[in-house]
C-alpha cells in the first residue's frame, strides 16, 4: 500500500494537501513556536524553526486556496503540480525579499497584523472591550533566515506525490 496524502480508492479533493500529517505538524509547530517557544527559549534555532515549518506548508497552503478558486470550473479535479511549483516559486521570492529588505520586511509584518486583526477585533468584542487597531508584528529582516529556504522541498515532495497519486490509475 502506497502511503501519502490518499489511500487507495480514496480521491484527492481540493484542498487535500493541507491534511497531510507534515503540513498538519508543521501548522502546530508554527503555532506552537510563535506563541509559546519563542517566549520561553528565545533563540536562533526559534526563530529558523518558525521559517521551517512556514515554508513547509504556506505553497500548500497557496495551492489549496487556489483548488478551491477554480473548483468551480473543474469537470474533474486533479492536484496541479505546476500550480504547486508557481507557489513554492512564489513563497521563497516573497520570504527572501523579507529577509533581505527592511521595506518588505514592513510590508509583511503589516500585512500579517492585518490578517490577525480580526481576531484580535473578535475577542475584544466578545470581551466588551474597546476593539484595538492593526498593529504590525514582529520581524527581523535577517540573512540567515534564507538558510531555511531548502525547506521549500518539503512541499515540493509532498505536491509531487499527491500530483502523481492522483494521475496513477486505480488499483
Amino acid at each position: 500500500m502506497r502511503e501519502g496524502v490518499t489511500t487507495p480508492g480514496t480521491k484527492s479533493f481540493p484542498a487535500s494537501g493541507l491534511l497531510h500529517p507534515v503540513v498538519l505538524v508543521a501548522v502546530v509547530l508554527l503555532v506552537l513556536n510563535d506563541h509559546v517557544f519563542k517566549a520561553r527559549w528565545p533563540s536562533w534555532w526559534t526563530g529558523k524553526l518558525s521559517d521551517v515549518a512556514g515554508l513547509a506548508m504556506f505553497p500548500l497552503l497557496l495551492q489549496a486556496l487556489w483548488e478551491q478558486a477554480s473548483r468551480v470550473r473543474a469537470r474533474e479535479f486533479r492536484p496541479s503540480f505546476a500550480v504547486l511549483v508557481g507557489a513554492v516559486v512564489l513563497t521563497g521570492l516573497c520570504f527572501a525579499a523579507t529577509k533581505l529588505s527592511p521595506a518588505a520586511g514592513d510590508a509583511w509584518r503589516w500585512a500579517l497584523g492585518g490578517l490577525q486583526w480580526p481576531f484580535f477585533a473578535l475577542r475584544a468584542w466578545l470581551a466588551g472591550v474597546r476593539i484595538p487597531p492593526v498593529r504590525a508584528t514582529q520581524h527581523t529582516v535577517d540573512v540567515t533566515d534564507l538558510l531555511t529556504l531548502p525547506s521549500l522541498f518539503i512541499p515540493l515532495w509532498l505536491g509531487w506525490r499527491r500530483a502523481r497519486e492522483a494521475s496513477s490509475p486505480p488499483p
